[in-house]
C-alpha cells in the first residue's frame, strides 16, 4: 500500500503518473488497469491520454456503491483506524491526521496480512523481511541533533520535537520541530518514548479552514485500485 499526502487536488495527477512509472520501472510489472470512483482529478484529458499511451484501462466504480471497490475501502478504514489510535495514545490534535496515516500505512505494510500469510506485503514486493529495529512510538517526545556547523558555541546541542514517523526514500525520520513550527528530516535524533502531551502552539494557518487529500494505492502485481480520503481541520485560535 502507497500512500500520497496532496495539498490540493490538482497535485492528483503528477502523483499517479510518476507512480505508475515507478511501479513499473522498479518492479518490472505491467499496470492493466486503474480503479477510481470517476472524481474530475481522476479522468482529466491529460491523464486520459497517458492511460492510452501505456495501454492502461481505466475503470470506474459506480456512484456510492462502495463494495465495487472493496479492497481500497477496507484498506481505507485500516488505516484510518490505525492513524485514529495512533493521534488518540500520543494526545496529539487532528492537524497531524496526514503524518498519522502516513505513518499507520508505513506500519501496515509491514504487519502479516491474511491474504498472504505469514509474509508482510514488505516481503511481498522487497523479497527480503522487514527491519523493525528502527522503529519508534508515534508521537513520542524527540531531539533533533542540530549540526555542529549550524550552531554557534553556546547554543543547545538539540532542538525539542515530537516523532511524526519515518521518510523511507532517506531512511531517515520525520520530526515536528514545536520551535519552527514545522516537521524536520533527520537521522541524528534520540528519543523519549515515554513522553508525551506536549504544550505546544498550533501549526500556522490559524485562520483558514486546511484541507488534505490522502490517496491510496492498493498495489497487487498487475493492478492499482484507487480511492480517495479526504480530511479536514478546522483550525482554532
Amino acid at each position: 500500500m502507497k500512500g500520497f499526502c496532496l495539498r490540493s487536488k490538482s497535485e492528483s495527477e503528477d502523483c499517479i503518473k510518476n507512480h505508475i512509472i515507478k511501479i513499473q520501472t522498479q518492479f518490472g510489472t505491467k499496470i492493466k488497469f486503474v480503479r477510481h470512483d470517476g472524481a474530475h482529478e481522476f479522468a482529466t484529458n491529460s491523464i486520459t491520454t497517458f492511460y492510452e499511451d501505456h495501454g492502461i484501462e481505466q475503470q470506474v466504480t459506480v456512484p456510492y456503491a462502495h463494495q465495487t471497490n472493496g479492497t481500497a475501502e477496507r484498506a481505507i478504514r485500516t488505516i484510518v483506524t490505525i492513524g485514529r489510535s495512533l493521534l488518540h495514545h500520543a494526545k496529539l490534535e487532528k492537524c497531524f491526521w496526514a503524518e498519522a496515516a502516513m505513518t499507520a500505512i508505513y506500519i501496515k505494510n509491514r504487519l502479516p496480512s491474511p491474504k498472504i500469510d505469514p509474509k508482510t506485503p514488505f516481503e511481498i514486493v522487497y523479497k527480503s523481511k522487514p527491519s523493525v529495529k528502527h522503529m519508534r512510538v508515534f508521537g513520542c517526545r524527540a531531539f533533533i541533533l542540530t549540526p555542529r556547523e549550524k550552531r554557534l558555541k553556546w547554543d543547545p546541542k538539540a532542538r525539542e520535537g515530537m516523532f511524526m514517523g519515518y521518510e523511507e526514500a532517506s531512511k531517515a525520520y520525520r520530526v515536528y520541530d514545536i520551535e519552527a513550527g514545522q516537521v524536520v528530516i533527520s537521522r541524528d535524533i534520540t528519543f523519549d518514548e515515554s513522553t508525551f502531551d506536549f504544550s505546544m502552539d498550533r501549526p500556522s494557518d490559524d485562520d483558514e479552514d486546511a484541507e488534505l487529500d490522502l490517496d491510496l494505492l492498493a498495489i497487487n502485481e498487475d493492478d492499482v485500485r484507487q480511492t480517495r480520503l479526504q480530511a479536514y481541520w478546522q483550525a482554532q485560535e
